[in-house]
């Protein structure tokens, strides 16, 4: 029922005014009555419940109307109101997706059969969408067969709350959703920051997180969840309130009484007023750390890397007619030539990972000859932020005027895992040979001009990119531009496990000869460069 309150208009009395010993005046005119002889209308307002559904208050609510009793019944009908003020206003439920699955695709999220999220890899993640109570959600895996949905649920939600879906687990051993749900309409104190921490990695084992001022001794802190209740895969912490100020995250693993962090987040700055979920999740590219974090603050996601969160670039010598060869770093911005080796003597056709370069960096990468470091066979810029991968491909000729001269070929890579596909990359980095075609077919297939090929008229320092390929047997086959004769052949590539990060380097032989020869690294067990270990 309306609650009713009503403004009534009051009439002043006349003043009369008498002259003092005085003769009385003469009597003015009395003055004509209101339009109709009727007075003003009463201004009334009125709280009305506003339900759920409603266009501007979804959630339903609480109004205070006003306007002017037009009918004179003392009652403020619809038709009578000119303002309208909300009250309360149920918050609509909120849900956001982080996918943090380390060997699975990138995903598109449904919400009720439309696409809420389109192309979400790992570790990405979104900021909070609008849903209604009752709601189908689903996760649909993207893989060069085609798209499969991988999760379906139904979640169902109140008003005022936010729901984070966390896809978790490894596809090999079955992905599924971590549903969290927290209160929408819970205040942050003034001056605080909120934090909620969640484990989300599959491979590492029960944690303690803290959170300190920068440089704390972890011998005398507690742990954020709590000394005593570590942390396992899929667990969570309530959310905490903590002042606003500069803060060190460190994790250490439960059991580790020397306390020795596998994370580091070196010196970081929470603002007040942030509201926060702080996911470990699986690290899959350079660095000692196990796990990476994910900070997701109701808008968006933000990756925070290990403080010491290196780059990795793989070296491959592939000049047919330069010796041995020393790689050496210097370090642009200061003054000196630091000549720091990254790796000695590395002979023709060898490769390796040079998997601890300080990020970020900016450096000029010599390629010397090892018996004599003055020997310059060639030189690049090499540009690099945390957990960068790259790889450095030397071919070409060393010997002064022969073609093509000796060259970096450099490449980025994504060495991710991804169990629904493999990824290959072939790379056209012989010396000797001209165009040449990329032909990648069904096993069995015979390459005799009735189709195309997947890259025609490839030159010499140039790739197919990194591809993804479904899972399948394959035969990969190069041939000179327009020719069917193959002059490298790959049959019977069995790619039905998936999960492979493969490059083919065409290369020239060892003894010179005008046939190419295939050299196949394996993106995800390369060795590391020997002695000296990189030394910047």
């Amino acid at each position: 029922m309306n609650k009713q309150i009503y403004l009534v208009g009051i009439i002043s009395s006349a003043l009369f005014f008498a002259g003092c010993e005085g003769d009385d005046g003469t009597d003015g005119t009395n003055g004509a009555d209101g339009s109709n002889g009727d007075d003003g209308f009463n201004s009334l307002i009125a709280t009305r419940a506003i339900p759920k559904g409603d266009a501007v208050c979804l959630g339903g609510g609480l109004a205070l109307d006003s306007g002017l009793d037009i009918n004179r019944n003392d009652v403020l009908d619809q038709d009578e109101v000119t303002a309208t003020e909300l009250l309360e206003c149920e918050a609509t439920p909120m849900v956001r997706a982080l996918h943090a699955s380390p060997d699975a695709p990138a995903v598109n999220v449904w919400v009720n059969g439309a696409v809420a999220l389109e192309v979400v890899d790992y570790s990405q993640g979104s900021g909070f969408v609008p849903v209604v109570e009752e709601n189908v959600i689903a996760v649909e895996a993207i893989t060069p067969a085609g798209n499969v949905v991988v999760i379906e649920a139904d979640v169902n939600l109140d008003y005022n709350t936010e729901a984070s879906y966390i896809a978790v687990n490894t596809v090999a051993d079955g992905i599924r959703a971590l549903p969290i749900v927290n209160a929408s309409d819970e205040l942050i104190t003034d001056g605080f920051f909120r934090a909620q921490v969640v484990h989300a990695s599959p491979s590492a084992p029960a944690v303690n997180v803290y959170v300190t001022a920068f440089d704390d001794e972890l011998a005398g802190s507690s742990p954020v969840n709590g000394a005593g209740t570590p942390l396992a895969f899929e667990q969570y912490t309530g959310r905490l309130q903590v002042p606003a100020g500069d803060y060190q995250i460190r994790i250490t693993v439960d059991g580790d009484e020397t306390l020795t962090p596998v994370f580091d987040s070196g010196e970081i700055s929470l603002p007040a007023g942030a509201d926060l979920m702080i996911v470990a999740i699986e690290n899959t590219g350079p660095g000692a750390s196990p796990v990476d974090l994910v900070v997701l603050d109701g808008t968006a996601a933000a990756k925070l890397e290990d403080v010491a969160t290196p780059a990795s670039a793989i070296a491959v010598h592939l000049s047919p007619d330069a010796p041995p060869v020393d790689i050496l770093a210097d370090v642009n911005g200061t003054p000196e030539d630091e000549m720091l080796a990254l790796v000695r003597n590395v002979p023709f056709g060898a490769y390796c990972d040079l998997n601890a370069i300080p990020a970020p960096g900016d450096y000029n990468i010599s390629v010397v000859a090892s018996a004599d470091n003055s020997v310059v066979a060639t030189e690049f810029a090499l540009v690099v932020e945390p957990s960068t991968e790259v790889t450095a491909i030397v071919s070409g000729f060393l010997t002064e005027g022969m073609d093509p001269a000796i060259v970096p070929l450099p490449q980025i890579d994504d060495r991710r895992s991804i169990i629904t596909e493999t990824k290959l990359r072939v790379t056209h980095a012989s010396p000797s040979t001209g165009l040449v075609d990329i032909y990648l077919v069904e096993a069995g297939t015979a390459i005799d001009g009735t189709f195309e090929p997947n890259f025609a008229d490839v030159a010499f320092g140039t790739d197919t990119t990194q591809l993804s390929i479904p899972n399948d047997m394959y035969d990969a086959v190069v041939t000179a531009a327009d020719s069917l004769e193959p002059a490298i052949e790959l049959l019977g590539l069995d790619f039905t496990a998936g999960g492979s990060v493969l490059s083919v380097i065409a290369r020239d032989l060892a003894d010179g000869g005008l046939d190419p020869m295939p050299l196949i690294i394996d993106m995800t067990a390369v060795p590391a460069c020997g002695s000296p270990e990189p030394a910047i």
